[in-house]
């Protein structure tokens, strides 16, 4: 679907319903009594954890919401088939529902490792969001129409986004204080490595040709400065 311009918006108004639904059961689960019952089910004991935690959990998954749609809705200017909109569907099941169980009966009080946790979430945000912004600015004027944008954030990964997404999974999994939760970037990570970027490469490379491998030559791949 990269290339094709096309609103979509069938899919994406589902993935905004499927995604309120998501934000409701992990408030649920966060304030509701929905650790304890989920745990029952399960045959463990688990209680609601910290407070304040439970607090910033929520909030890390109503901002992951919030920018979510801002891409779907604003940034985000091609085509999103019915395919894409299931493997999308269920990464915010597997992030939602994943650091809300992980996280929601953590008892350990807010301490220095979380202040990080959430720097880290912020800036692995900004990265991914900010990025798309500065590619839609540059895609919307007229004069760059058919250019490859490597600029900005751009010029640090030709996948900055991708490294943003990684950023904040991880900055989230720290808040939750259980290592269970390192699945979720370490899986979201792979899926970029092994897949996504590899394909989404060679489609630029077939549609920017020079351009892009000029870009390729002198700018890291996902991790700046790194890889």
């Amino acid at each position: 679907m990269h290339g094709e311009v096309e609103t979509s918006m069938i899919t994406r108004y589902f993935m905004l319903i499927v995604h309120v639904f998501i934000i409701n059961f992990v408030t649920w689960v966060y304030f509701g009594g929905g650790i304890e019952l989920i745990g029952n089910l399960f045959g463990i004991t688990w209680q609601s954890g910290d407070v304040t935690r439970r607090i910033i959990l929520l909030i890390f998954s109503i901002v992951f919401f919030l920018r979510l749609n801002l891409t779907s809705f604003y940034l985000l200017r091609r085509k999103v088939d019915w395919k894409e909109t299931g493997a999308i569907i269920g990464a915010i099941v597997f992030y939602q529902l994943g650091f809300a169980l992980s996280g929601g009966a953590q008892s350990a009080p807010i301490d220095v490792v979380d202040y990080i946790a959430i720097i880290i979430f912020f800036i692995g945000s900004f990265l991914n969001t900010g990025s798309e912004f500065q590619r839609k600015r540059f895609k919307d004027r007229p004069e760059n129409n058919g250019q490859l944008y490597t600029g900005g954030l751009f010029g640090f990964a030709r996948h900055i986004n991708y490294f943003g997404d990684t950023v904040w999974l991880i900055g989230w999994a720290i808040m939750t204080r259980n290592w269970w939760s390192a699945i979720m970037p370490i899986f979201c990570t792979l899926n970029f490595v092994l897949f996504l970027i590899p394909m989404l490469s060679k489609y630029l490379e077939e549609r920017y040709k020079e351009q892009y491998r000029k870009w390729a030559s002198k700018t890291k791949k996902f991790i700046p400065f790194v890889y």
